[in-house]
């Protein structure tokens, strides 16, 4: 009887170790290729990175920040100027957005017309149960009513599948915030 046991234990094992073993690229080759992905569309588009925010905060038409998560930003429009910054730790952050792939040939993924999504999306600010990593530091950056942006997040900051697939996305992203 123990010998029937161990058979199976061993049966199990090996079978458990055949199908962990693949064909497939490793973790830190996916990276390198979401690596190239990211550069290769940065270098189609024509996109220039900064290091720093720009000082006059005027930004050029592409104009992104590349900043130390690995997010790369550019502010379309700075929204709702009148008042100073409205963001708080906590609002409830009503977004938009179009999210696309960076291939050549570019497949838009999600849209933010109410045909495809009838009601916007909501997360809390601060709450990364709520949203993923790359919209918390986009909103954090765009901080007023009515902004917009354009952001490329890589997978490591990105929804988990994303993660799990190691696949970037681009997104052009509106918001409101509700106190």
């Amino acid at each position: 009887m123990k010998r029937i046991s161990y058979l199976l234990l061993l049966v199990f094992l090996t079978s458990i170790i055949a199908s962990s073993c693949t064909s497939g690229k490793t973790f830190a080759q996916q990276l390198d290729d979401e690596k190239a992905l990211i550069t290769a569309y940065i270098k189609r588009n024509n996109i220039n990175v900064l290091s720093s925010f720009p000082a006059d905060k005027k930004w050029g038409p592409n104009d992104y920040v590349l900043t130390p998560t690995g997010l790369y930003f550019h502010l379309v429009d700075s929204g709702n100027t009148s008042i100073p910054d409205t963001l708080q730790l906590k609002n409830t952050v009503v977004d938009r957005y179009k999210k696309y792939t960076l291939n050549i040939a570019s497949d838009t993924i999600s849209n933010w017309n109410t045909i495809d999504f009838p009601y916007p999306d909501e997360f809390v600010y601060g709450d990364l149960t709520q949203s993923f990593k790359g919209f918390q530091e986009a909103v954090t950056y765009m901080k007023r009513n009515d902004s917009e942006a354009k952001i490329i997040v890589p997978s490591i900051i990105g929804i988990q599948a994303d993660m799990m697939s190691v696949t970037p996305y681009g997104y052009y992203l509106k918001i409101k915030i509700l106190k």
